[in-house]
């Protein structure tokens, strides 16, 4: 009771102020609403402006590179970084440019597609053949999607799906493909399970009128992400972690220095010994240690189950889950649903709630827009979710190219 009676003092407390003094903050809540009601139209305007290219990729016969390989195309593709000059970003709206991997798996067939702005094209063309010589990349005259109603669920048709978060701070990473492959007797000789096994399964074993799409939207960071994954390994450390604050708190805080009443925040000077590191927190350290070590991307990932109402069958949905599931660590990271993306709602009004939640998930995933908060991944984290099957994955519906296509003889007459 005591410590209720104490929360309600200060509410109260808060809201007399806040009622004697709002022209002191209204201003400044005026403003920065103003300030970010232009930067979504201004933003707005240039993701519409964006031409884009859809890349279909069929994937070679055998394949017997590890994921590394894809991991240097990403690698390759950090290269499109340029950090955005204020002026650009607040008055032409101007974003950080991305990418769009995604794995289709339609009626039991399974393709894979890149989605790219028209300028990147031939740079994503040079570095998939660059490691993988013998993929077939065309141009896909129509988008996949238009094969679909403009706008789901309908009376035929019903869809399900959610974004993806990662269990913790981007800092930790989850299990990557080195963690899938095993030395066998011979040096040589290595044993590699791969992670997308299971999920070309799930989707090889769709029925005609089912359709599940999988995106990864990434666009590349600077090492932003290293220095906020710093607190995290402080905090492993034991040491003490300072938040910085932000441009609004520091408003706020200074317009709280001249209202009267106010009563300076004491600064603590709390300083803690490193303790001695368990075995556990030290490979932990290690491990994201590691992941510093290689590029980032901001990264984000949606799926969609779409059908007829007829063949339309939830446990797909579980299928895909469980395939991401392996990626998990119980000491590192992994990947679990966003509820607040997915169509589950509760009374009152629970169907118009989970309608609308499908409509704007429909919507999203046709527009590949990017995510509001994404995480970060590292240029083998997305080797590892996203790469071509290797010759061990046996999915009867898999296209893959069967004959190779030999390039022209240097030195022939051009009429």
């Amino acid at each position: 009771m005591e410590q209720l009676s104490f929360a309600l003092d200060s509410l109260n407390q808060a809201y007399n102020i806040l009622s004697l003094y709002w022209w002191a903050y209204a201003p400044v809540l005026l403003f920065f609403g103003l300030f970010e009601a232009y930067q979504v139209y201004t933003r707005t305007k240039y993701i519409s402006s964006l031409k884009w290219a859809l890349l279909e990729l069929k994937i070679p016969k055998e394949i017997r590179k590890s994921p590394k390989a894809t991991e240097q195309i990403f690698n390759a593709l950090h290269g499109v970084f340029l950090p955005i000059k204020w002026r650009d970003k607040f008055f032409k709206g101007k974003v950080m440019d991305w990418f769009s991997f995604e794995i289709i798996g339609s009626g039991g067939e399974i393709h894979f597609f890149v989605r790219t702005i028209e300028a990147y094209k031939k740079l994503v063309q040079s570095q998939i053949y660059a490691q993988y010589p013998d993929t077939e990349i065309t141009e896909a005259p129509v988008d996949y999607i238009t094969g679909w109603p403009a706008s789901m669920p309908d009376d035929k048709n019903d869809l399900w799906g959610a974004e993806l978060l990662l269990n913790k701070e981007d800092a930790y990473p989850i299990r990557t493909y080195p963690e899938f492959e095993e030395v066998a007797v011979g040096k040589e000789d290595v044993k590699r399970v791969d992670p997308l096994a299971s999920l070309s399964e799930v989707l090889s074993s769709l029925q005609y009128g089912e359709f599940i799409g999988i995106q990864l939207l990434i666009r590349p960071t600077g090492d932003g992400w290293i220095k906020k994954g710093q607190a995290v390994v402080d905090k492993i450390m034991g040491k003490e972690v300072k938040l910085k604050p932000d441009f609004l708190s520091k408003m706020i805080f200074a317009i709280d220095e001249y209202v009267p009443g106010h009563f300076p925040v004491e600064k603590k000077d709390d300083k803690k010994d490193n303790a001695q590191l368990s075995p556990g927190k030290q490979d932990i350290l290690k491990a994201i240690e590691k992941s510093f070590a290689k590029l980032g991307f901001e990264s984000g990932i949606r799926f969609i189950y779409a059908g007829s109402k007829e063949v339309f069958h939830r446990a797909h949905i579980s299928g895909i889950m469980g395939a991401y599931k392996q990626f998990a660590s119980q000491s590192l990271n992994g990947f679990k649903m966003n509820i607040k993306t997915a169509p589950l709602c509760r009374w009152p009004f629970k169907k118009q709630k989970e309608y609308n939640k499908k409509v704007f998930l429909w919507s999203k995933f046709k527009n590949r827009t990017f995510m509001k908060k994404p995480f970060v991944l590292n240029v083998e984290e997305l080797a590892t979710i996203f790469h071509f099957p290797d010759i061990g994955v046996k999915a009867p519906l898999l296209p893959r190219v069967e004959t190779k296509k030999g390039e022209p003889p240097v030195g022939l007459p051009v009429s």
